[in-house]
């Protein structure tokens, strides 16, 4: 089945989420490789999930509260930072 599972990756920003299709299964470490490569778009809590369309269930979820996001987003620099002051 082409495009059997979604991944949903989203915050409390309805303009952030995020929605990949596979055709491979998608286990936990793979979401939380998917999550953290694409965490300097959201902000706040992120929740995720892969949802099969075959067997119309949800089988991972992902649940990253605002410190956590925070703690690990990339920070932007500065002027100062960049030499630009």
């Amino acid at each position: 089945m082409k495009n059997r599972y979604r991944v949903e990756i989203y915050d409390e920003v309805k303009q952030n989420d995020l929605t990949l299709f596979s055709d491979d299964g998608i286990d936990k470490d793979h979401l939380t490789e998917l999550v953290f490569s694409n965490l300097n778009q959201f902000s706040g809590n992120v929740r995720a999930f892969v949802y099969d369309k075959q067997k119309k269930k949800k089988t991972v979820a992902l649940f990253l509260p605002m410190a956590t996001v925070n703690k690990y987003k990339p920070k932007q620099l500065t002027k100062i930072e960049l030499g630009l002051i």
